[in-house]
């Protein structure tokens, strides 16, 4: 008997059990049909519904032939991200957790999952994913970069140490080696050695490493350099929201209200910023300290109705309404 044939078919069992795959019929249609619900659960996404964006990626997963596919992986992890951002962490990481029933030897899986997990408050469950994520792919800058980040948030700076020792052991001459041994230098506070890796990756025209160092300015207390290489790197990416919010949070210790509201305006009208609570809430401080108070009362009145457990604001509407 085969084992590994018979082990492959399991595991395609299994998952096609776990993410409801299941098909039959035309081939040629149910493949188009599987394509068209992906391109819709796309579009509800880029519309922000995200309760439609999962029930067309089930759609779409419905559409399987009996088998399991690239096709059906990427559509397995656009679901996933829509069950996260309708509120559904629970399913996400059921849909995680079936991914790796398929392929247990997938980071990228483990640490979005413990991602996932760390929101959900499960810590041990979190720390657990990430050392899967690092055992599974070790020799890779990127892996240990995100991985310690989300260790530090955690509050683990022991565990991350230990990955920051890892990391620098590993070798590489491309401009992106440069640019992730930079961040990680960033990470363990090393500027000198950080300045010189980016400085090195951004002649190589790595243009993700002039945001790094612009933050690596803004540690030294540099602030007109950090500007600088923070509005060099939004030329070339006008859609960051991440680096329009480090502009204006500069804008707002040099105490120009107006330009740092620019600046989170333009943040705000990128494509569904991960950060979005955050510049809400910044541009309704540049707002008032411009002493726009009609705006800022605008911008709050709908900011408390979507983030209601935000009390501090809750308190502050209280006093704009007063305005």
């Amino acid at each position: 008997m085969n084992t590994t044939k018979n082990a492959k078919r399991l595991l395609g069992i299994l998952l096609a059990s776990s993410l409801c795959l299941t098909g039959c019929g035309n081939s040629k249609e149910k493949m188009e049909n599987q394509e068209a619900y992906r391109q819709i659960g796309i579009n509800c996404m880029n519309e922000g519904d995200y309760e439609g964006a999962v029930d067309a990626f089930q759609s779409a997963l419905d559409q399987s032939l009996a088998k399991i596919t690239d096709l059906e992986i990427d559509i397995c992890y656009y679901k996933a991200q829509a069950q996260y951002l309708a509120g559904k962490t629970k399913d996400a990481i059921a849909t995680y957790s079936a991914l790796l029933d398929y392929d247990k030897k997938n980071a990228d899986v483990y640490y979005l999952r413990g991602c996932l997990y760390q929101a959900e408050g499960k810590t041990k469950e979190a720390k657990a994913d990430f050392a899967s994520s690092i055992e599974n792919d070790g020799k890779n800058y990127e892996r240990y970069v995100h991985v310690i980040e989300q260790l530090e948030k955690l509050g683990d700076t022991k565990q991350a140490d230990i990955y920051l020792k890892q990391a620098f052991e590993l070798s590489g001459k491309s401009a992106e080696d440069a640019m992730w041994r930079g961040r990680l230098y960033l990470l363990s506070e090393d500027y000198d050695n950080a300045k010189k890796e980016l400085e090195s990756a951004v002649k190589e025209k790595n243009s993700d490493a002039i945001l790094y160092l612009g933050m690596v300015y803004e540690k030294q207390g540099d602030e007109d350099k950090a500007q600088a290489q923070y509005e060099a790197y939004v030329k070339e990416h006008e859609d960051d929201a991440d680096a329009l919010e480090k502009l204006a949070d500069l804008a707002l210790e040099q105490k120009d209200y107006s330009k740092a509201a620019s600046y989170l305006e333009l943040a705000l009208k990128t494509k569904k910023p991960a950060n979005e609570q955050s510049l809400r809430r910044k541009l309704i401080q540049a707002y008032e300290y411009a002493g726009d108070f009609a705006s800022a009362k605008e911008q709050m009145e709908s900011y408390v109705a979507d983030y209601p457990k935000d009390e501090d604001a809750a308190a502050e509407y209280q006093f704009l309404q007063t305005r």
